[in-house]
């Protein structure tokens, strides 16, 4: 983009000039690219005309030359720039930086240092003509100190303005840090690109829409750090890891591949540190975590703090207080990298440290596996305890590994255990039932009470999740009781076999939809306690059972308080999946979108894996665009969700997600798309919870009603409402019933507003509302009740009473409640991504094809005499069919008609 006048050999420092002339033109900067507010405030910098620039810090990779480049980009016919840039090379040198300039000066003019300035100042004013000169200074922190000092002097005497980019300012050189302290210096700080930053630079770079589990996978690997992050992607792309499917991008069936570039990229900033720095950060990717004393018995403080202000390395608030590296996929690079001969050498070096003390007390199974390389032996207990800690950070290829070191029968049962859950984690239920099927043929009678509960709580998960077995899974569960129940060493404390039992039947009931058993079973419970993680799932289970049965408000405030208790345990991957995907379920359930995009946005932000956020949040902002009528980017989430999930799907909600995305395309128009996916939500699916199957049946049938199966879907509304009253499933019947009175089925209103009565919360009272709306036929109530609705942010269910409100509206003749429903179903209907919709739902709800069609080309102002000519008619009858037009619609002459069609002729479908 820069042409470069003269160079120095490569990897010195060299000076750019770019013109007005070469800089692309005025539009460029309307293109859509991340961090544009970033670009802004350097922009404003440079040309508030007070201070003299900016400086942009951020780490190696972090995209500040970007940032500096595309705000360059933007500087107006009145500026010159002229770039110069550092390296490890030209900071060796006297003026090394500046040596491409100098090299113009006659030599007089370097005899001295004021000689130089007085030489740069008439060379730039003469090349700038008039015009400000911007100086970006690339890589600043790699200046020579005369370099450093010739740049602030050309600043602070106003001769340029400077654009420095720098990796920290300490480094910066004391004469530019001075033209900062003195607030000289505007300072930018890039840091890493937060998730949402991820996810539109990927889609602008690589066009389509990122799954979310591909986009965090990317994230979480990258660290944000752009340049790894699109060094990574490319890589995948390359490797097949990441795929394309139309327009998404979907994580394969194979975890990030850190190999080859990323690894040259990685080892390139790792040459950066020092050989201390570097000890430190292979040392921490091997051990995985260090209490910070023990660290710094074996390295140096400096070398620690400086790791920890590049937010290399994190340190903990424990007691002790523990350091670990801050990104740990870069760590599991480092640690496949460090030659075997090194990783020995500095596992001696922290065991002397240590002396009698052992290491893997402190560092669990990251230190385990690194034992395990060095070729060591590993106790039994401490191979078992790193399984289980793998399993409970959804690692269950360590966990395997872990397993296959345990040698003997005293750990038969435990062993066992772990390796079924690892298999169960990796959707290999086959290989974990053989396993549980070969340990209870070895031990046969030999089990004790607790070793056999545990087997036979996995067999249960097992049946459960097959839908061939499903039958078996509470009979397994009766079965363990009944052996407690005559043993009488059940216990009752945390972690028993009792309270293990118990949470599988409430978890087991909910999944299948027996809420009235998850009430009757928690009815003594103090929901309140939330000190374990038996005790957050089971609150969890508690608030499904609650929102289902008709307590939304409660669900909701329990669900607040779980969610708040979880970040404060230290709970196994899987329950926090669970917890937040169920938290996150009851809140669309209950119409809560706009709570739930935050807590979607608010969650994806953490450093979490994927594993710890689930499918629903593949979909759930996918769901959300969906019902406040941003179509666009529901159709993409969901289609990218639909095509990830087909891959992975761990919590089975790829049908949720189908049906979702049917609706969405549905609503836009697109019958054949919604149609085809229809299809795919009729085939045989993983078995899902009770829950994900009714929102699921419930997009099924809304897409089906938008798509001209209107007679199907509604019947089949009608019987899916009646099934969940009679089962008390008052939340989900509402959502049935609501869509039937919203269809058109005015018989509904009465048995809707009784239901309305049995759930609490917003949508209960819009449900109620429209069913008074609807009894009394008043227009008014029901366009209140659209507005209130589309300020919730539900505007499918604001369009359809709108609908409503339109059909009352007209019926009684209402000409100026007519008007103004009109009006705000055409809006609606226009934000669903289709404008012909707004027209066409207006016209269809009111008028005949033969009407509507008259209708539209009149309101474009088409005349009678054109308008029979086109629709090969007599003038006579299209007069007549105005004259309806006008009746019906309750307007006076094609000007109120215009103004009630604001849609051109063609958006609206005619014929």
């Amino acid at each position: 983009m820069f042409q470069q006048e003269a160079g120095l050999p490569a990897g010195s420092g060299r000076t750019d000039v770019i013109s007005a002339a070469q800089r692309p033109g005025k539009g460029w900067h309307q293109k859509h690219y991340t961090r544009h507010k970033t670009v802004a405030d350097v922009v404003s910098a440079l040309t508030s005309g007070t201070g003299c620039g900016a400086v942009i810090v951020g780490e190696h990779g972090a995209g500040k030359s970007f940032i500096a480049q595309r705000a360059l980009e933007q500087l107006g016919d009145d500026f010159l720039v002229v770039q110069v840039r550092g390296s490890s090379i030209s900071s060796k040198l006297p003026y090394g930086a500046l040596s491409v300039l100098l090299n113009e000066l006659d030599a007089s003019h370097l005899e001295h240092p004021l000689m130089v300035l007085r030489g740069l100042t008439q060379l730039l004013h003469t090349r700038a003509q008039g015009r400000s000169v911007v100086l970006f200074v690339d890589n600043a922190h790699d200046l020579d100190e005369l370099s450093t000092m010739m740049v602030a002097q050309l600043c602070a005497g106003g001769h340029v303005l400077l654009l420095a980019a720098c990796v920290d300012l300490p480094n910066l050189g004391s004469d530019i840090m001075g033209l900062w302290k003195d607030d000289l210096l505007r300072r930018v700080d890039l840091g890493p690109f937060d998730f949402s930053e991820t996810e539109d630079s990927l889609a602008q770079e690589y066009g389509g829409h990122f799954s979310h589990t591909a986009a965090r996978a990317l994230w979480n690997a990258s660290g944000g750090n752009a340049l790894f992050l699109h060094s990574l992607a490319r890589e995948q792309i390359k490797l097949g890891i990441i795929v394309r499917h139309e327009d998404s991008w979907v994580l394969g069936d194979r975890p990030v591949a850190l190999a080859g570039e990323i690894r040259d990229v990685l080892k390139a900033r790792l040459n950066r540190l020092s050989p201390g720095q570097r000890d430190v950060f292979e040392l921490l990717s091997l051990a995985g975590a260090l209490p910070l004393q023990t660290l710094m018995n074996v390295s140096k403080a400096q070398d620690i703090d400086t790791l920890q202000e590049r937010a290399l390395i994190r340190v903990s608030h424990d007691h002790p207080p523990m350091v670990s590296i801050a990104n740990p996929v870069i760590a599991g690079i480092v640690s496949s990298v460090v030659p075997p001969g090194r990783s020995a050498e500095l596992r001696r070096r922290l065991g002397a440290v240590l002396q009698d003390l052992d290491l893997d007390e402190y560092t669990g199974s990251t230190a385990v596996a690194w034992a395990l390389d060095c070729g060591e032996e590993v106790d039994p207990h401490l191979a078992l305890a790193a399984a289980r800690l793998a399993n409970k950070a959804s690692d269950p290829q360590s966990a395997l590994r872990f397993a296959r070191e345990i040698a003997g029968r005293e750990k038969l049962a435990d062993v066992a255990v772990e390796s079924a859950r690892a298999f169960i984690s990796m959707h290999n239920d086959e290989a974990a039932r053989r396993i549980l099927t070969d340990v209870e043929q070895r031990a046969g009678d030999g089990l004790a009470l607790d070793e056999w509960a545990s087997l036979h709580l996995l067999w249960a998960e097992l049946d459960r999740r097959n839908p061939a077995a499903a039958a078996s899974a509470l009979a397994r569960l009766q079965e363990i009781e009944l052996r407690l129940t005559v043993s009488g060493d059940a216990g009752t404390g945390p972690g028993s076999v009792a309270e293990r039992v118990r949470l599988a039947y409430v978890g087991l009931a909910a999944f299948e939809g027996r809420y009235d058993d998850v009430l009757q079973m928690f009815r003594d419970v103090d929901s309140t306690d939330l000190g374990s993680e038996a005790k957050i799932m089971a609150a969890s289970l508690l608030c499904e059972a609650k929102a289902v049965t008709g307590d939304v408000l409660g669900a909701v405030a329990l669900g607040r308080q779980v969610i708040l208790a979880a970040g404060f345990l230290d709970l196994s991957d899987s329950s926090i999946r669970d917890i937040r995907g169920r938290f996150l379920l009851l809140l669309l359930l209950s119409a809560k979108f706009r709570e739930a995009a935050e807590f979607i946005a608010g969650t994806s932000e953490a450093w979490d894996e994927q594993a710890r956020l689930g499918g629903m949040f593949e979909i759930g902002q996918g769901i959300v665009d969906l019902h406040r009528g941003h179509l666009s980017g529901a159709v993409q989430r969901l289609q990218s969700g639909v095509w990830q999930l087909r891959v992975q799907d761990q919590d089975a909600v790829a049908g949720l997600a189908t049906a979702a995305c049917a609706y969405a395309y549905a609503l836009q128009g697109d019958e054949e798309k919604a149609g085809a996916l229809l299809v795919d939500v009729e085939e045989p699916q993983p078995r899902a919870s009770w829950l994900v199957n009714r929102i699921t049946r419930f997009f099924e049938l809304s897409a089906k009603a938008e798509i001209g199966q209107k007679t199907e879907a509604l019947r089949a509304l009608k019987l899916e409402a009646d099934s969940d009253t009679e089962a008390s499933a008052f939340a989900t019947g509402l959502q049935f019933l609501s869509a039937v009175a919203r269809l058109g089925d005015r018989q509904a209103s009465q048995k809707l507003s009784g239901l309305a009565e049995q759930v609490t919360g917003h949508f209960a009272g819009l449900c109620s509302r429209l069913a008074e709306g609807l009894k009394e036929s008043d227009s008014e109530e029901l366009l209140a009740t659209s507005k209130d609705a589309d300020a919730a942010g539900h505007a499918i269910f604001a369009r359809d009473v709108t609908r409503k409100a339109v059909s009352c509206a007209n019926d009684a003749g209402n000409r100026i409640s007519l008007r103004m429903a009109q009006r705000t179903q055409q809006s609606l209907e226009d934000r669903f991504g289709n404008p012909r919709n707004g027209v066409l739902s207006l016209l269809t709800s009111t008028l005949t094809a033969r009407e509507s069609e008259v209708a539209v080309r009149a309101a474009a102002g088409t005349s009678n005499r054109k308008i029979a000519d086109e629709m090969h008619v007599s003038v006579r009858t299209v007069e007549g069919h105005l004259y309806q037009v006008y009746a019906k619609l309750h307007v006076a002459s094609r000007s109120e008609l215009k103004d009630v069609i604001s849609g051109p002729v063609e958006h609206a479908r005619l014929g």
